[in-house]
């Protein structure tokens, strides 16, 4: 269901008009699923595609965790510099369920 929920992902970015510049970029033991250009800002997104069969465990959003956002920082720091990438850029989720797509932008944690 991963790359299925990926491909969702990315269809569902590029109808809003994002560009998307890698999948599944790896560095190490960390990985971001999704990097896209959102051109509205000409803004660099890493997006975590979070995906589940069923709700039983909750909103698949509620598996990214610090942990998970601090690898997805180690490689969107590396990616940047290795690209001389001097873009504003954020940290995406996206939930793939049976009853549709969410999308949350710029996503923090205190």
């Amino acid at each position: 269901m991963g790359e299925s929920g990926e491909r969702i992902a990315r269809d569902f970015l590029i109808n809003k008009g994002y560009q998307i510049l890698e999948q599944n970029l790896s560095f190490r033991n960390h990985e971001i699923d999704l990097i896209a250009l959102d051109k509205r800002f000409q803004e660099i997104v890493f997006v975590e595609v979070k995906t589940r069969q069923t709700s039983f465990y909750g909103n698949p959003s509620q598996a990214v965790n610090r942990a998970k956002l601090r690898s997805l920082q180690f490689v969107a720091h590396r990616y940047l510099y290795a690209r001389g990438l001097r873009n504003l850029y954020r940290f995406d989720i996206i939930a793939v369920t049976p009853q549709g797509v969410e999308h949350f932008e710029n996503v923090t944690w205190p």
